[in-house]
């Protein structure tokens, strides 16, 4: 696998380098022209165009440039709590977490200098709280649009903008201001862990527990509704099972995020897939339980609503 990785980090670094040479040999060509049109006309004048061309091609690549080597490079993570490069790295955390909005309104103070992993793990937990209410107001919110939409392209598009937006969010409380390669740190480490394919365990996992939340909801709320209709009933189980697959995803990946954003070593991609399927069972079950009976009454709205309009159709037939 890590041969691959370096293979197409070269393929993309060589893509890049062929097509940022390509571009120059279009601007040069371009700015050429330009610089002949309007000495034609005047010398003065193609002096002028030309030095105003260099000044705004030169801004608009050395501001990017310059903003991206300025960016301050975060300690590598140190692949065990031992060891020099570990002390470094919680010092860099600690000196971060210090201008840390959230822990700042919560009124956390760091203590002496020897307690320093402690004080990182309290301050975390404090994050986590903050990461945690976020993560569940979204997974609240892709429970209830993915359940009611019913359009699989709208939903697939809602769920890639909810995840993207999430993984920044969550971030940005853990990071405050999150550099570029802390972002694709963190996006490249999540969607990686969330494509790669789910061991035994973990399909086992999903089998044992979350089959019996979706049936225990299902069966719950649907017993009594509509009688009869067998169609719109079989409709709510279908959008009430696609939310909470939806509503699961959100949550895995959520936690993924967390716990990337707050590792004090270099995760083990296993693991942190294993308790994030772990952490997103758990919360799954509560979340939909709290928002299945809004769809419910969504559905026996809409199905009411038809069956008027059918009804008064009919009588105007007759």
């Amino acid at each position: 696998m890590e041969d691959l990785w370096s293979s197409l980090k070269k393929g993309l670094t060589f893509l890049s380098l062929a097509l940022f040479l390509l571009f120059l040999l279009v601007l040069f060509n371009e700015t050429g022209a330009l610089y002949r049109n309007a000495y034609s006309i005047h010398p003065y004048i193609g002096y002028t165009a030309l030095v105003l061309v260099i000044l705004l091609f030169g801004i608009l690549l050395g501001v990017p440039l310059s903003l991206f080597l300025s960016l301050r490079r975060k300690p590598q993570f140190p692949e065990s709590t031992e060891g020099e490069e570990y002390r470094r790295y919680l010092l860099h955390l600690k000196e971060r977490m210090r201008k840390n909005p959230a822990l700042l309104e919560s009124g956390f103070v760091f203590g002496e200098e020897n307690q320093i992993v402690e004080d990182v793990i309290r301050a975390q937990g404090i994050l986590r709280l903050e990461a945690d209410k976020k993560i569940r107001e979204g997974a609240s919110s892709v429970f209830l649009t993915t359940a009611i939409s019913q359009n699989g392209s709208l939903d697939g598009l809602f769920m890639m903008v909810s995840l993207t937006k999430m993984i920044y969010q969550v971030a940005r409380i853990y990071y405050q201001k999150p550099t570029a390669r802390e972002l694709i740190y963190l996006y490249s480490n999540v969607f990686g862990t969330v494509m790669l394919a789910r061991s035994i365990e973990d399909l086992d996992l999903l089998d044992e527990q979350l089959e019996p939340v979706l049936a225990g909801i299902l069966g719950g709320s649907l017993g009594s509704l509509l009688p009869g209709t067998v169609y719109v009933t079989n409709l709510l189980v279908n959008s009430i099972t696609e939310g909470s697959m939806n509503t699961f995803l959100y949550l895995r990946v959520g936690a993924m995020a967390k716990k990337y954003s707050e590792s004090l070593v270099k995760a083990d991609k296993k693991e942190v897939r294993r308790s994030a399927t772990l952490e997103a069972v758990s919360l799954m079950g509560s979340i939909v339980r709290e928002n299945s009976g809004k769809v419910v009454k969504a559905f026996a709205k809409a199905a009411k609503g038809s069956a008027k309009k059918i009804f008064r159709g009919n009588r105007e037939t007759e």
